[in-house]
C-alpha cells in the first residue's frame, strides 16, 4: 500500500456523498482513503484485495502470536505430553457424539 499523502488521502465523510465514485476508484487503484469527522480520522476505504491482504496478515499474525505463547509455556515447563494431548482430544471427540 502506498504512503499516505495527507493533501490527497483524508477527505471529510461529507465528501462519500457527492464524491463517492472518486473515493472508491482510488481505494481500487490500491490508494486507501481515510475518512475524517470534525477532523478525527473515523473510517478507511480500501480496495477489496488491500483488505484481504491485511485481513490474512493480522491472521497470520495471531497464529504467530499463539505459538510464541506455546513455546513460552513449553520453556517455563507448563507443557503437556503427547499422551495428555492426545486423550484430551479424544475425550473432546467422544462427548461430541
Amino acid at each position: 500500500m502506498p504512503a499516505l499523502r495527507l493533501s490527497r488521502d483524508i477527505r471529510p465523510v461529507t465528501d462519500l456523498k457527492s464524491h463517492g465514485a472518486d473515493i472508491v476508484k482510488q481505494a481500487e487503484a490500491g490508494r486507501a482513503v481515510v475518512l475524517s469527522r470534525h477532523g478525527r480520522a473515523v473510517a478507511v476505504v480500501l480496495s477489496v484485495a488491500e483488505y484481504e491482504d491485511l485481513s490474512d496478515a493480522a491472521e497470520g499474525a495471531a497464529l504467530q502470536r499463539a505459538v510464541d505463547e506455546g513455546m513460552r509455556e513449553l520453556e517455563a515447563g507448563a507443557g503437556r505430553s503427547h499422551a495428555e494431548v492426545r486423550e484430551h482430544f479424544l475425550a473432546m471427540a467422544r462427548a461430541s457424539r
